[in-house]
């Protein structure tokens, strides 16, 4: 099976990436004898959603057999053993936080040029000074992805919640802050190529 990447963050953080290469037929054979609840799997439409839907439940199972993912009113996941999980999704990739003590957010995106046309969706003056390139602008909206998805809820607005610290195109390493009402935070952050997408998680 295509596990691409699997490993421990911390003690009580686990990363796992799972490469989309198989068929749906395949993925269905590879979670047929794994207890899931496949209420959701039945509603999708989409053979890609679907692929990914299992792809996400077998990177859960590698590192824990019996926990299901559960949503809230917003949409947001964590685990049926009260574990924090986020999850992300490009066509070819899927990747998986898991965080035994608290919030986690993580964003898989290709890289790719179209993003220019809405960086000023969700990049202020400050951000835009400090990109050089595709790859940089990527990061960024990884970034703010994974912050957004940490936090939660709705009602947020990328230019004005969310920011960027000590950003090095050199280094694997800065800060993400996040600015709400509700919560005020800085976290470590880092991000990594995996081939042609940029992966970002919370530390």
């Amino acid at each position: 099976m295509p596990l691409y990447q699997e490993k421990n963050i911390s003690d009580y953080q686990k990363l796992g990436i799972w490469k989309l290469s198989e068929t749906k037929e395949e993925l269905l054979t590879l979670i047929a004898n794994i207890k899931f609840n496949t209420t959701e799997l039945s509603n999708l439409k989409h053979e890609n959603r679907i692929k990914q839907w299992i792809a996400t439940r077998l990177l859960l199972h590698n590192f824990m057999p019996d926990a299901e993912i559960i949503y809230d009113n917003l949409g947001k996941p964590s685990l049926s053993n009260g574990f924090n999980i986020s999850i992300s999704h490009t066509n070819n990739f899927v990747a998986i936080l898991i965080n035994e003590k608290g919030n986690c957010g993580i964003d898989i995106e290709k890289i790719d040029a179209k993003v220019e046309r809405v960086k000023h969706k969700f990049l202020g003056k400050t951000d835009l000074n400090n990109i050089s390139s595709i790859q940089d602008l990527t990061i960024y909206w990884s970034a703010k992805e994974a912050l957004y998805k940490y936090y939660g809820k709705k009602e947020v607005l990328f230019i004005e919640n969310l920011f960027i610290k000590d950003f090095n195109s050199n280094l694997n390493n800065f800060k993400g802050v996040i600015k709400m009402q509700s919560l005020a935070t800085e976290l470590d952050m880092n991000w990594q190529q995996i081939e042609d997408n940029i992966l970002v998680y919370t530390l």
